[in-house]
């Protein structure tokens, strides 16, 4: 690195330590043992005059360094490791950190990659390079390699000062680099994590994207004054395109400076089409490098991870994906993460890749994989997938209605074990990008019993959840493809797939199609399964719509029709859940004392059955029936008492809502210390779920 410049390098991302103004660093101790070299200078390239800051990240290393500064240690220095993806900022971080430490140490800079020779280290003339920085004149007594190691450890001993080692490739490269004192620093910025020196590593740092607040902090820098009619918020595409990677921001920032009156749309098709269509040439090489260097297992899981739907993906789901069993998975991912082409995710266990290298991996999927190596491995996710998901639907409810045959246990990779039905809700919640977006590849595969299938199990997770777009994106589909696949088990999916179809959009506003929706359920029911569970289940939905439109005495019949189809075949859910229903219809009506009679029926049936969801549901329902007929001490128990049951269940949507009502209803009586202990519990949990931030604004 030169100048100004911003080479910016690295890979397997976790921690990032960038940082702005921090002031001073102080070691406290005695350090008149531990001179610095006579003579020794600073040799270190100018900052980045674009860096941007992340304070929290920089304050581990200083906090450590000052930690073993006051510290009795070994005679060995401080290293801190900062590891990732070539493009991600380590060299511009470990230069940053060198100017916060020069005022103490003197400092060297080393670009090893600049003393290579076919790949290798010279270490020879490097170490001659250092031994001249630490004041020993040309000619010594020998400049074998050996005796320049004495030398170097020799002058070294006790010394203060600081080595910036920059593109490190391995831990032995660069052991005979590291000074002989404990009051040395060293930075390494390297793609791969060095393992081989954890024994004498005081911090090591594993570098993430920018997040999209300082990517966009990098471009006004970078177009300040340039585009003066544009507001910060144009800025913002292109930012997301970047994903944080130093590297792509520059090249975006060039564009900027290149044509500052191009139209943004413009600017971004440009972008996207470097980024993704043909990669960065700064970058792409030392990609190239890193999957070339790949064990063949690596490089296939490699070129299939893109075709992965999810946020990120676990050992399981990426042993499905190779088609091997997790012993090879583990240590294709394992290899993946140390080439710095895997990163660590943020939840447990688990590891995703960046968008710019999913780009980077669906390049090397067409220069060396083939179209069937694509297809078989999204396909065995595919049905890996519809398996877990049809496994924690059970667990969640074994006897609700499905019409899908189910997959049987595969045997390429282990089921995931599901002890409970919280640990199933846990699952389906953690992996919904995946399993929602497997509906579009199952359609695109042609594999049209696998999308309807798929989407019978996740109508458990959107009844928790409610993410309509997902979910009407997803039941659209599968209608489609049970309307393609024409098989009996089909037909009756269709009907399923109709209902599910026309809650996700009458709960997104569309009621004109839901009601398209529910009419031809109801229609091809009577006709494909008269008197059957599905018809009864067709009817309910066709209620539940009317309800929803307000249109509660038109409801009542169907439910009612549909609880008689229940009683005929002795379905004892069926009746507690048209009961329910039937009770929160009437109370919608105003006709208070049916529905209260109606609930405490549904409310037996429940506990008879042992129904949890059931149990909180009609809980609930008596709560708001007691509080509109003016009972709020009866209101206020039977919330308390549905809370209990959600708690149980792990619904954590549900506790925010009925936390929300307690909260109202208690104000509203004047006990405001419940009703804040209510909106504090609340809140909390939206935390939780991620649905509100934890900080304040």
């Amino acid at each position: 690195m030169t100048g100004g410049g911003n080479s910016v390098s690295g890979g397997s991302q976790r921690n990032v330590i960038q940082a702005g103004t921090i002031g001073e660093v102080h070691f406290h101790g005695d350090h008149s043992a531990a001179p610095a070299p006579s003579n020794t200078g600073h040799q270190l390239p100018v900052e980045n005059p674009v860096f941007e800051n992340r304070d929290a990240q920089t304050d581990r290393v200083l906090r450590k360094l000052r930690e073993r500064a006051a510290a009795s240690r070994p005679e060995h220095p401080s290293v801190i490791t900062v590891s990732g993806i070539s493009g991600i900022g380590k060299t511009d971080l470990v230069i940053h950190l060198a100017h916060k430490l020069k005022d103490r140490f003197p400092v060297m800079y080393l670009d090893l990659d600049a003393w290579r020779t076919a790949g290798s280290l010279d270490h020879e003339p490097l170490l001659k390079h250092l031994l001249r920085w630490l004041g020993v004149q040309e000619g010594g007594p020998s400049a074998e390699y050996r005796h320049l190691v004495g030398q170097y450890r020799e002058k070294t001993h006790g010394a203060r000062l600081a080595l910036v080692l920059d593109h490190v490739r391995s831990a032995d490269e660069i052991r005979s680099l590291l000074p002989v004192s404990a009051d040395a620093v060293v930075l390494v910025a390297s793609q791969e994590r060095l393992s081989g020196l954890a024994p004498q590593v005081a911090l090591e740092l594993a570098l993430e994207p920018l997040s999209q607040e300082h990517g966009e902090a990098v471009l006004r820098k970078l177009s300040d004054g340039r585009r003066p009619d544009e507001s910060a918020q144009t800025l913002v595409p292109l930012a997301r395109l970047c994903a944080g990677f130093p590297v792509a921001l520059h090249a975006a920032g060039e564009l900027l400076v290149k044509y500052p009156t191009r139209r943004m749309e413009r600017l971004v098709a440009d972008l996207t089409k470097g980024l993704h269509e043909k990669g960065l040439p700064v970058v792409e090489a030392v990609w190239n490098a890193s999957y070339d260097s790949l064990a063949a297992p690596a490089a296939r899981l490699y070129r299939l991870l893109p075709y992965h739907p999810g946020y990120d993906i676990t050992l399981e789901a990426a042993a499905a994906l190779l088609g091997t069993g997790l012993d090879e998975a583990e240590d294709a991912r394992d290899e993946l993460v140390n080439a710095g082409l895997l990163a660590m995710s943020p939840r447990p266990d688990r590891r995703r890749m960046h968008s710019l290298l999913r780009a980077h991996a669906l390049r090397c999927a067409t220069r060396h994989g083939d179209p069937a190596e694509t297809e078989e491995g999204t396909r065995r996710l595919l049905v890996w997938y519809r398996r877990q998901a049809e496994r924690a639907d059970r667990a969640i409810q074994e006897t609700r209605m499905r019409e899908a045959d189910t997959v049987a246990r595969l045997p390429y990779v282990l089921d995931v074990p599901f002890a409970n039905a919280v640990r199933a809700r846990a699952w389906l919640d953690a992996e919904r990008m995946a399993l929602y977006g497997l509906v579009s590849v199952a359609r695109d595969l042609g594999e049209d019993t696998h999308a309807w299938s798929l989407c019978e199990p996740l109508w458990k997770h959107y009844e928790d959840h409610d993410n309509h777009e997902a979910a009407v994106r997803a039941f659209e589909i599968a209608r489609d493809c049970a309307q393609r696949d024409g098989s009996p088990r089909a037909a009756k999916g269709l009907i399923r797939m109709r209902c599910q179809l026309a809650q996700a959009l009458w709960s997104a506003g569309r009621a004109v199609d839901a009601d398209a929706e529910t009419r031809q359920a109801v229609l091809s029911a009577e006709s494909v399964v008269p008197g059957e569970k599905l018809h009864a289940s067709a009817l309910e939905f066709r209620g539940k719509y009317l309800a929803w439109r307000g249109q509660s005495d038109e409801a009542v019949p169907y439910f009612q029709q549909s609880r008689d189809i229940h009683h005929a075949i002795d379905n004892e859910y069926g009746v507690l859940l048209q009961t329910f229903l039937l009770g929160r219809t009437l109370r919608a009506a105003g006709r208070l004392p049916e529905a209260e009679a109606e609930l405490k029926a549904a409310r037996g049936l429940a506990d008879k059955q042992n129904h949890v969801r059931m149990k909180g549901r009609t809980a609930a329902e008596l709560a708001r029936t007691h509080y509109e007929l003016g009972r709020t001490e009866r209101a206020v128990a039977a919330y308390e008492d549905a809370l209990t049951h959600e708690q149980a269940r792990g619904s954590a949507y549900d506790q925010i809502a009925l936390h929300d009502e307690l909260a109202g209803v208690t104000e509203e009586s004047g006990d405001l210390e419940a009703a804040e202990r209510h909106r504090v519990r609340a809140r909390e949990l939206r935390i939780e779920v991620g649905i509100e931030s934890g900080h304040e604004d």
